[in-house]
This record gives C-alpha cells, sequence and structure tokens, in this order.
C-alpha cells in the first residue's frame, strides 16, 4: 500500500475515535489541553433529562410513588452527569501538564 493511504487512513481513524490528538509531523501524536466535546453536551443532556423527568414526576402532588422515583431518576442522572464531566475533563486534572513547552 502506498504511505499517503495509511497517512489518511491513521488521520480518518483518530478523527473518528475522538481521542483528542492530532497527529503531528514527528511519530509522536500531540495531545489537545480541551475538554472532550461529545462527553460534555452527553452529560448536559442526561442532566436536562434528568431534571425533566423530575418535573414530570412531581406535576401530581398526591402521587407518592412517582415523586420517589423521580428523585432516584434525578440523583441517577447527576451522578452519570457528574461521571461525564469528570471523564470530559480528565485532561485538566493534572496541572504538570500545564505548562508551556514552547517558550
Amino acid at each position: 500500500m502506498p504511505a499517503g493511504f495509511w497517512r489518511i487512513f491513521n488521520r480518518l481513524n483518530e478523527q473518528s475515535l475522538g481521542l483528542g490528538m492530532y497527529s503531528s509531523h514527528g511519530k509522536v501524536p500531540m495531545f489537545r489541553m480541551k475538554p472532550h466535546m461529545p462527553t460534555l453536551v452527553s452529560a448536559a443532556v442526561v442532566l436536562v433529562l434528568g431534571l425533566l423527568v423530575f418535573h414530570q414526576g412531581h406535576l401530581d402532588p398526591g402521587d407518592i410513588p412517582a415523586h420517589e422515583r423521580s428523585s432516584l431518576a434525578l440523583v441517577i442522572a447527576i451522578i452519570v452527569s457528574g461521571l461525564l464531566f469528570i471523564v470530559s475533563t480528565g485532561r485538566l486534572w493534572f496541572k504538570h501538564l500545564w505548562h508551556d513547552r514552547y517558550r
């Protein structure tokens, strides 16, 4: 296979996996210091859906089991969105990577 094919294949593979890195001219990949956007957006969606379920469950004032289920759904949504937020900002938790190497 020609070398150009593998270069294009590797670039497409990195973009489709969303690894948060881009290929440099050398052999070592360079990582971006940004949050991973798909997981950050999914954390927001999970939180909004949890809030909607909570609100829907508390509309009827006499249905106590629905209140409990909606409160449980909100707690689960907060936990899942919190974990997704931690995963998406995982690169920013390492302060030793924050310095500028190219000054």
